[in-house]
């Protein structure tokens, strides 16, 4: 591989990287233990199901998105949602926030280092490019928005299942604007219940 083609390498695979950093990440965990097939009503584990975190606010109306879209989906699915939490089988609450991060990265720059060499009297294109890269670090400030959706058992009062999102938000997201939140739950409650 060339060192122009390892220059334009390194930048595609930093763009790539960017570029997919808004698709969720998604994490789930269960209890090996628990029969999910007997499921076939839910509520919300309390009267204000949600947990904000974070270093930012949550909307009241990003929350009550959150909370029609977790009941749309199990809905869609079979199961029915009851306001007590006594006659239902499972109860879910949910947590959501976001946290500011900082990125670094660092990659070889070919091209930079020939500039080094560049000065009055020489030609601005030589005939040879040098083979030892000067590392670029670029620093990024980014905030990573975490939606978690925890179900109980109601029997055994006990967790059974656990889901989590993370991604990285956009600045429209951030204002509320240009948001699926449909889509992440669903994304998150794919694995629920596990197989």
């Amino acid at each position: 591989m060339t060192n122009i083609a390892r220059t334009f390498f390194a930048v595609g695979l930093s763009l790539l990287v960017t570029a997919c950093a808004t698709i969720p990440n998604i994490v789930t965990d269960s209890d090996p233990a628990q029969d999910f097939s007997s499921y076939s009503k839910f509520a919300w584990a309390s009267d204000n199901p949600m947990i904000a975190v974070g270093d930012h606010n949550v909307s009241g109306l990003v929350q009550k998105e959150i909370a029609d879209s977790i009941k749309t989906t199990l809905a869609s699915r079979g199961y029915q949602y009851v306001t007590d939490v006594q006659s239902a089988d499972f109860a879910i609450s949910y947590t959501v926030g976001a946290r500011d991060k900082v990125s670094v990265s660092t990659y070889p720059d070919f091209f930079f280092a020939d500039r080094l060499n560049w000065g009055w009297g020489n030609q601005y294109f030589r005939p040879y490019r040098s083979t030892i890269p000067v590392d670029r670090t670029v620093v990024r400030n980014y905030t990573e928005g975490t939606l978690s959706i925890d179900i109980y058992d109601v029997t055994r009062k006990s967790p059974v299942w656990h889901g989590k999102g993370e991604k990285r938000l956009s600045r429209k997201e951030m204002k509320g604007e240009d948001i699926d939140i449909l889509t992440d739950v669903q994304a998150i409650l794919a694995g629920f219940p596990p197989q």
